[in-house]
């Protein structure tokens, strides 16, 4: 057994309904709030014409089929609209889409999972907690000139390439509509690399694979995914963080993160390898000098126990700050028969 995860309720933000008025909005947001409602009703077609099909009524295939109305009404009614889902609904859903994009992940992302992890650390360290603008949403892959501003454009553009292709992949594995945000793309690409990482550190220092096998199914660390359902950005963020780790730590402790946080997050920052990192952090302050050596301590040890925890807390934290949520965007209907009545 690997290391253990938990499906946790990802934070859902009230959804953009179709018949939004677009009066005051920018030419650029019509367009997304219109192409919103082209995949709403995209999806409302898929679900409509599944469900008519296990209804038996096969006369809505046609575009303007004479029984088209009354397939629709009659595979309405079969539905369960996503508002009304139950928990358990919801959370099987959001595994599946998990689901999708580790494989994607696995299959297409090859680099070192510490690229992954500088991509999530500087997207979200866009956040300016003052001003509420930037965070965790994806400019950092969608936007170039961001990469290109802090000089990382070359190390780290293989990384976005890749995350967009497991996103893609994921896209096209899914049996139903489902459009995925880089924003999600990047976090959960870091997530299950690092999680990679994790047991692979646990399986070196055992004795042989038996033995790793017993301490991971054991003694492995729980390692929750991080809340799915971040919305992208529809514009670069303003301003890019400084590259040094002092300036980069500033910039962590004044988006909320603490100091234990920041040092577990040392992986993260791509101002050098992990040691170099820790060791700048180390003449920050003695709270700093504290946690590092207490996060070097833990990796030396078989199951990292401290150090894999707090890292996982810290990167879940990480992951939220300044992202808006919309996770029900990636639900879907589901067929009324078959579930419990209430009494």
């Amino acid at each position: 057994m690997m290391i253990r995860t938990s499906t946790t309720r990802a934070p859902s933000g009230a959804r953009s309904g179709c018949g939004r008025s677009f009066a005051r909005l920018s030419k650029a947001t019509r367009r997304d709030q219109e192409a919103a409602c082209d995949d709403a009703r995209s999806r409302r077609d898929v679900f409509l014409s599944l469900t008519a099909g296990f209804l038996g009524i096969g006369a809505c295939s046609g575009e303007d089929g004479p029984l088209r109305s009354i397939a629709i009404a009659a595979a309405e009614e079969e539905l369960l609209p996503v508002k009304s889902l139950p928990k358990g609904a919801k959370q099987t859903q959001t595994q599946e889409v998990l689901d999708l994009i580790k494989d994607g992940v696995k299959m297409h992302v090859t680099e070192d999972y510490r690229s992954c992890l500088q991509l999530a650390l500087l997207d979200a360290l866009s956040y300016d907690k003052d001003a509420k603008s930037g965070g965790a949403n994806g400019s950092i892959a969608n936007f170039p000139e961001e990469l290109k501003a802090l000089g990382l454009e070359g190390s780290l553009k293989t990384a976005v390439d890749q995350i967009r292709k497991a996103k893609e992949h994921a896209e096209k594995a899914s049996a139903f509509p489902l459009e995925l945000s880089m924003a999600d793309a990047i976090v959960f690409a870091a997530y299950y690399k690092v999680r990679s990482n994790f047991i692979g550190q646990i399986v070196d220092k055992a004795k042989d694979q038996t033995s790793a096998n017993i301490i991971l199914q054991g003694y492995g660390n729980d390692f929750p995914p991080p809340p799915l359902g971040r919305l992208d950005a529809t514009a670069p963020d303003a301003a890019a963080p400084t590259l040094t780790t002092a300036a980069l730590v500033d910039r962590a402790l004044a988006a909320g993160l603490t100091a234990g946080n920041v040092s577990a997050l040392a992986a993260c920052f791509p101002t050098g390898g992990l040691e170099e990192v820790e060791n700048e952090m180390r003449t920050l302050n003695k709270k700093f000098g504290f946690y590092v050596k207490s996060n070097q301590q833990s990796r030396e040890t078989v199951t990292q126990t401290n150090y894999q925890i707090d890292f996982s807390n810290a990167f879940s934290k990480l992951s939220t700050l300044g992202a808006k949520f919309d996770v029900e965007r990636y639900y879907h209907p589901i067929p009324k028969q078959g579930l419990p009545k209430k009494l």
